[in-house]
């Protein structure tokens, strides 16, 4: 703009000199209606500016792309000299952007339409924007923006495929009806001992009673409810943050294994790191509606985002669940306060073969074959 000014007064000064000297009505002509042109321009943005709109309209080809029609308007009598806009689609997991410029004049009453057609490779919530609308006037000198910014979001999901799980025994844990006196615990459940009390045992399990009559505190040992729930973590993968087939194969093997729970009919619970707390997200998943719901945010997160596993720990601390799955590029260092006790699984990115010790079993799998290296696993 700073240079089409300084052009435009080089022009002016050019006519007056020309004029200076020559005194005749051509050069007078053309000094008056180069200083009449900045006016002018200005006046004829001001009046289109308001008139020339967009509209964007949506649709899913066949092929499952996605195609955007933006449709330009000027419903003035003056012509837009120039109208720009960009359009943005980025990948909030990956951080990939695709951007159009687009730069156009629109005459009066007319109307143009651009069709833009999106064909994400990689799998992530998409953001697609469309920005306000720039006029500028005709000598290029000022510009104006006028209408809303137009934004929608879609999502492209990993390739889920058949895990084939092997189902795991359930596990005695904490959060069920369902009681055993087999196994012993510290919430409330069905007395299965009273013992003399130690320091740390729950004030709550005190049998006050049998403690009056013996002069002692004596303590009540209660049956540890039976868990069969679980709890699918997925790690961020910073590790492979620039491998964006590596970060396809970790949304594939979490996405399929929560698809699998919930066709089996098994009550799951999906981690993941919240974009705008950087806390943990921990959500029930049980039907199809809330699996693409929960797509919907796992995928939302960006690689570079922390880790969620020191704020998973301190959610569950009085949690445990019939096995913890862990699904990404590490073995987090806290493993043992996120099991809990209970059974542990981590499905590490990168890593080969299949490592058990003790209830922790780490499963590699590689970005061209974790189909088959997930391919049976018992969860």
């Amino acid at each position: 703009m700073r240079k089409r000014i300084i052009a435009w007064v080089l022009l002016v000064l050019s006519a007056a000199i020309m004029y200076f000297f020559s005194n005749g009505s051509v050069t007078l002509a053309l000094l008056v209606a180069l200083i009449a042109a900045l006016p002018l321009s200005y006046a004829m943005l001001r009046l289109t500016a308001d008139k020339t709109k967009l509209s964007v309209s949506e649709a899913v080809t066949e092929e499952g792309k996605r195609k955007y029609v933006l449709s330009f308007r000027n419903k003035g009598i003056l012509p837009a000299a120039a109208v720009e806009t960009d359009v943005l689609c980025a990948n909030l997991r990956n951080g990939g952007t695709d951007t159009h410029h687009i730069n156009m004049s629109l005459g009066p009453h007319a109307s143009r339409n651009i069709e833009i057609e999106m064909d994400p490779p990689h799998a992530g919530r998409y953001e697609f924007t469309a920005g306000q609308l720039r006029i500028m006037d005709p000598l290029g000198i000022w510009s104006r923006k006028t209408g809303a910014e137009y934004r929608t979001g879609f999502t492209v999901m990993p390739d889920i495929y058949d895990i084939r799980m092997a189902s795991a025994a359930v596990a005695a844990m904490p959060e069920s009806d369902m009681e055993s006196n087999k196994t012993r615990g510290t919430v409330s459940g069905d007395t299965v001992d009273i013992r003399e009390y130690v320091p740390g045992d729950p004030v709550s399990n005190i049998h006050w009673k049998l403690s009056e009559k013996t002069d002692k505190l004596l303590v009540r040992e209660l049956g540890s409810p039976q868990s069969d729930q679980y709890l699918l973590i997925l790690d961020n993968a910073a590790d492979a943050a620039h491998d964006t087939e590596a970060l396809d194969a970790v949304a594939s093997v979490y996405a399929s294994v929560i698809h699998a729970l919930i066709q089996n009919d098994m009550v799951c619970y999906a981690a993941w790191t919240d974009p705008e707390s950087g806390r943990a997200v921990i959500k029930r998943v049980a039907d199809e509606d809330e699996e693409n719901e929960a797509a919907d945010s796992y995928l939302s997160m960006p690689v570079s985002l922390p880790s969620a596993f020191a704020s998973i720990s301190r959610d569950l601390a009085d949690d445990r669940y019939v096995h913890v799955v862990i699904v990404g590029s590490r073995i987090p260092q806290n493993i043992d306060v996120l099991s809990n006790g209970c059974q542990a699984t981590v499905l590490r990115y990168g890593e080969q073969g299949t490592v058990t010790e003790g209830s922790l079993t780490v499963v590699g799998f590689q970005t061209s074959t974790y189909r088959e290296d997930t391919a049976g696993i018992e969860i």
